[in-house]
């Protein structure tokens, strides 16, 4: 079988009407997303743009191509997308991905980002786009809905719980097919300090204040903190400038900014964020990890914190040789860090082809 050009064009039709200037219906929950500061406006108009550029109808269509998947699938089925909140729309590939499989979207939005998904799901209905679509902020309002797969995005340390409240729900059993993606981080890998470089790098650490498993909390490159400190701050506060920080850290970063100080670990104080020459895990916000390194050194850095790896960057977007074999992180070049392709694969899988293997073109669970 292959896929149905007519529904993914469908798909694309109404996502292209769904960002058009003149939709009302996005202007005022961009506005109430602004009002109520869950993100700054910069930030949603980052990611609009973003979207205007990717989802089209020639990159969905590649998007199933490189799925390997027959959409859609004649289903009944219902997949229930448990959304994180810490970017605007961060929840939007996974709803397409429903939407473009023909199966039906059930969406528990996150409290942080409720306004904005939901106009996506309206102009779908109106433009007929097949599938049933439902969604709340609360999850107890599917309940006893089964469902018949769960795609969760989230921290690692809330999968327990949020398995624990699905059962109790009624929502989904431990036979329920599920996609828990948690990772956290990415790793960058450079090897000069050119404009460009500077600039990518700038944007893929700070866009979102370094809040999605895309943004970088390591940076292994050639040469020390130290020499590049005063050069790689020009450029964060440049980006400052027209992209102020929308969230401000608590008082503990400065006290390990006064801690590093003591102990004589080479920093930059930014005030609001803080960079160190540190090969710690990146597990707290508002903290990038410089290491002076190789290859060798990406190498062993992988290896050790490979758990919660979402991505490894590098300008060409090409792995050094002592990587090549690796695959369960993606690939990506360093601009492309915070606008990825739609088909980029959150945990290193792809949620077409996860759907697929799981539902043949009859709705039955493979």
């Amino acid at each position: 079988m292959i896929a149905d050009t007519t529904h993914i064009k469908k798909v694309a039709d109404a996502v292209q009407s769904w960002l058009q200037p003149d939709n009302n219906s996005l202007k005022q929950a961009i506005d109430r997303t602004v009002d109520e500061k869950l993100f700054s406006f910069h930030d949603i108009k980052h990611q609009i743009l973003h979207l205007k550029n990717s989802l089209t109808e020639e990159n969905l269509k590649k998007w199933v191509e490189h799925s390997g998947a027959p959409l859609p699938f004649s289903s009944d089925k219902t997949v229930l997308c448990l959304h994180a909140g810490n970017l605007p729309l961060v929840g939007l590939q996974d709803l397409l991905a429903v939407t473009l499989t023909g199966l039906n979207y059930r969406g528990k939005l996150s409290r942080k980002d409720p306004w904005l998904l939901p106009t996506l799901i309206q102009t779908l209905d109106e433009q007929g786009v097949p599938g049933e679509r439902n969604y709340s902020t609360k999850l107890q309002d599917f309940r006893d809905q089964q469902s018949d797969a769960v795609i969760f995005a989230g921290s690692e340390e809330s999968v327990t719980e949020v398995i624990h409240s699905l059962q109790n729900y009624g929502i989904a059993d431990e036979n329920t097919p599920r996609l828990m993606r948690t990772a956290h981080y990415s790793i960058a890998y450079i090897t000069d300090h050119s404009e460009r470089t500077m600039k990518d790098l700038t944007e893929a650490v700070f866009r979102y204040g370094g809040t999605g498993c895309r943004s970088v909390g390591i940076v292994v490159a050639p040469f020390s903190l130290n020499s590049q400190k005063c050069h790689f701050t020009d450029y964060v506060e440049s980006f400052w400038l027209k992209n102020p920080q929308h969230n401000n850290p608590e008082n503990d970063l400065f006290y390990r900014y006064a801690t590093n100080k003591a102990v004589g670990i080479e920093q930059a104080w930014l005030d609001n964020f803080l960079i160190e020459e540190t090969d710690k895990r990146p597990e707290d916000r508002f903290i990038l990890h410089w290491i002076k390194g190789d290859e060798k050194t990406l190498l062993d850095i992988v290896n050790k914190y490979s758990n919660g790896l979402q991505s490894v960057y590098t300008s060409s977007g090409i792995l050094p040789q002592s990587l090549f074999d690796r695959t369960e992180f993606e690939i990506d070049e360093l601009w492309k860090a915070q606008k990825p392709d739609i088909w980029w694969k959150p945990d290193g899988v792809d949620t077409i082809e996860w759907l697929s293997k799981r539902f043949n073109s009859f709705g039955k669970a493979s």
